[in-house]
Parts: structure tokens; C-alpha cells; sequence
């Protein structure tokens, strides 16, 4: 297949391209640097690059809106996901896979902490976001969801905190834990997140034309028990389900349903 990935050039589109080559697809970058740039908020430019393109994986966007206006964060997680669907669709191309965001429930960055009520956080967990950031992310979902309605098989990747396994050591193992109660602990490996995006190029359960899907580790990137750690920080919380061990508080099995994809945690190694 000939793939069209935007963003190739940051850290999970580049890792995406490496893995579509080795499983011997054809890559089309599409990226603001590099060699033949592509502007993804120029629809023009934006079609020129899918031509003769069979699928779409759409990485481009901002990861992180710390010190970014609201109006930027529009422009780069917004518009660039409707220029890449619609030329997509205007050109015959069918198959989509965009990356969305944990940060779609609106822990993370809430101007305050609002906290989470339940867990672990699935699919049906309610979207509670009062952040520009997390709006993004939804309006990107809201899109696959249209264009899937028009015949479009559409998935949609929320991943979680991604991170090589020396990052989540770093980051989150070797941080106070109260650092990281708005993640709940959590993290997505560089590797699998990229993994996620080439299996839903040929998603098991082709009949649902749009899936959103939560992608997060097995387990967290802690080394304290998972039930000792919401005790602790997050006592109001409902825990439903088994918590024992180092579980992590993102359920990702319909994932697993979805696209036979499961995580592998690294950094424990």
C-alpha cells in the first residue's frame, strides 16, 4: 500500500513511517520540514500529496499546548485533520487513522484539577474537558466521525502520554508521584503507540466504520502498587475492577477487540 502519514517527521509519525517500510508499504511523508514540505493548512498542498495515495495516517498536530495560544492549537489539531479528510475523500482515499489524545477527558490540562471520577477510563467514559487542547481532540473525532457517515473507515487513536522507555523511566518512575495524578501514572511506549497506527490500516472489525480507541500500557510507570497510588492521591475516585499490581488505570482491551493491538511494557527491562 502507499500510505500518506502527516507529521513525519515528529517523534510518533516518524516511527510510524519506519514500521509501514519494514512491513514493506510505500510511505508519502507529509510535514512542515524536509525535503518537499507540505503546509497541512493548504488544501492545495494538502492534494497534491495524497495523490495516488491508498490510506491516511494522520500524526500531524501539536502534542503538547503548554505556552501555545488557543487560535494555534485550532489551526495545527483542527484544520489539518479536515484538509487531510476531505482531500482524502474528494481523492477516493477510504481508509483514515487519526491520532487523538487521552487528553481528550480533560485531566491533564484542565486550567484546574478536575479530577476523575471513575476508573478504569475507557471509550464510554464521559468527555468532561474544560481545555482548548482536549477540544481539539474532540473536534478531530467529531470529523472522523462525519466522514466515516459518508463512507470513510475512520479510527481513531486516543493515545496516552507517548514515550520511549527511557522517558517513562525519567519522567514518571523517577518523579514524585503527585506529579503525575493528572495522568493517572500512565503512558503509551513510542513503539506500540506506532504499532497501533499500522494495524488499523486493516482493522478486524471493518463493519463499524469509525472506532474511537483508548491506547495506553498494560500497566503504569510506576514501581508502587496502582491501588496504593489512587488511595493516596486520588481517594475520591471509584475503582472498578482489579487493581492489583502495577495495573494501569487505562482499559485498552477494546483496542485489542478493535485491531488485535495489546501493549508490551518496555522500560521495566
Amino acid at each position: 500500500m502507499r500510505i500518506w502519514v502527516s507529521g513525519a517527521k515528529g517523534k510518533l509519525g516518524s516511527e510510524v513511517c519506519r514500521q509501514l517500510v519494514a512491513d514493506g508499504h510505500v510511505v508519502v511523508e507529509a510535514d512542515v520540514v524536509g525535503t518537499g514540505a507540505v503546509d497541512l493548512r493548504d488544501r492545495g498542498a494538502v492534494a497534491r500529496s495524497l495523490e495516488g495515495v491508498d490510506a491516511v495516517v494522520h500524526c500531524a498536530g501539536i502534542a503538547s499546548p503548554e505556552n501555545i495560544e488557543p487560535v494555534r492549537l485550532l489551526e495545527a489539531n483542527a484544520i489539518t485533520t479536515f484538509n487531510a479528510l476531505e482531500e482524502a475523500w474528494e481523492q477516493g482515499i477510504r481508509t483514515a487513522v487519526l491520532a487523538s489524545s487521552g487528553s481528550i477527558y480533560g485531566t491533564a490540562w484542565s486550567p484546574e484539577e478536575i479530577g476523575v471520577p471513575d476508573v478504569p477510563i475507557d471509550e464510554e467514559t464521559a468527555l468532561r474537558y474544560v481545555d482548548p487542547y482536549a477540544l481539539t481532540k474532540d473536534i478531530l473525532e467529531r470529523m472522523g466521525q462525519m466522514y466515516a457517515r459518508r463512507g470513510m473507515q475512520v479510527t481513531a487513536l486516543r493515545f496516552h502520554w507517548i514515550l520511549a522507555p527511557d522517558e517513562v523511566r525519567r519522567y514518571i518512575a523517577e518523579a514524585a508521584p503527585e506529579d503525575n495524578r493528572r495522568n493517572l501514572w500512565g503512558y503509551v511506549d513510542l513503539a506500540e503507540a506506532a504499532r497501533a497506527c499500522v494495524l488499523s490500516l486493516n482493522p478486524r472489525l471493518a463493519a463499524e466504520r469509525y472506532e474511537a480507541l483508548v491506547i495506553a500500557a498494560e500497566d503504569t510507570g510506576m514501581h508502587q502498587p496502582t491501588a496504593e497510588l489512587v488511595a493516596r492521591y486520588s481517594p475520591d475516585t471509584v475503582v472498578h475492577g482489579d487493581l492489583s499490581g502495577t495495573t494501569s488505570l487505562f482499559d485498552s482491551s477494546r483496542a485489542a477487540e478493535v485491531i488485535g493491538w495489546t501493549h508490551h511494557s518496555r522500560w521495566r527491562d
